[in-house]
């Protein structure tokens, strides 16, 4: 019996591992402006490398090699520029001139500055949720918050990340605002290891799903001023857990 029930943990595991994977492969190809899985060969190498590089396997300051990278492609080294490129323009490539591309430390960036930028959007977002949503729209918001409650009691980061990921991808949708979109998806790749690096401090879960959940209430009643109050104050309190309490200031308060 307990062999039965490792094996189906196993299999459950590796279903979410799988999930995780074709979700960050949907991201980036939507960012990288590329079909998933059946666009251009750059297309195809910069996701590929991209994922690598989010995920840990290629580091901050690692060479990337066209010749090695065409070589695992099987391909000539032009895709492998154009692949680079397209993930510089993105922010984890570096391509210096007559120097061989590193991975860049998406990490160390103006911390505060992105969190700032994002409040902002999500600010305005939200209110343009609040003046949008039509049928049952909110239904699949609330879907998400639901995912979130049930991963915050399973003190489970990974799915909780992804609740809270999906949350704004539906909600993005709702604002119907493509320039901010694309802004937003932006950052979302720069931001993405910082993200998910909050989530996993104590407590945050928790409170963040209290304040998604008072946000879908402020967008359920079209109270835009406490929608966009809400929804820059669960960036902003992100920015100060993640900063350790090193932050001592934030300009929208």
């Amino acid at each position: 019996m307990n062999a039965s029930f490792d094996s189906n943990d196993s299999s459950n595991h590796q279903h979410e591992t799988d999930d995780e994977e074709r979700n960050l492969k949907s991201i980036l190809a939507r960012q990288l402006g590329v079909e998933d899985g059946n666009g251009s060969l750059a297309g195809r190498i910069a996701i590929d490398v991209g994922m690598r590089i989010i995920q840990g396997e290629l580091l901050p300051g690692s060479d990337l090699n066209s010749v090695d990278l065409a070589s695992d492609f099987n391909s000539s080294r032009t895709p492998v520029r154009e692949a680079l490129l397209m993930l510089e323009k993105q922010g984890l490539v570096e391509v210096p001139a007559r120097r061989r591309p590193v991975v860049k430390d998406y990490l160390n960036v103006r911390v505060d500055k992105i969190y700032e930028t994002r409040a902002l959007l999500t600010g305005y977002m939200s209110m343009s949720i609040c003046l949008n949503w039509v049928g049952d729209d909110l239904d699949k918001l609330w879907q998400h918050v639901e995912e979130m409650q049930a991963a915050s009691s399973a003190g489970d980061v990974n799915r909780f990340f992804w609740a809270n990921v999906h949350f704004g991808e539906d909600a993005t949708r709702i604002a119907d605002n493509q320039f901010v979109a694309e802004t937003v998806d932006s950052l979302g790749l720069t931001s993405l290891g910082l993200r998910r690096r909050s989530m996993a401090l104590p407590g945050r879960m928790e409170a963040s799903t209290r304040d998604h959940v008072r946000l879908h209430e402020a967008f359920r009643a079209r109270d835009t001023s406490l929608a966009r109050a809400l929804s820059m104050g669960i960036i902003r309190d992100a920015y100060f857990a993640l900063s350790g309490g090193k932050a001592s200031r934030w300009p929208f308060d």
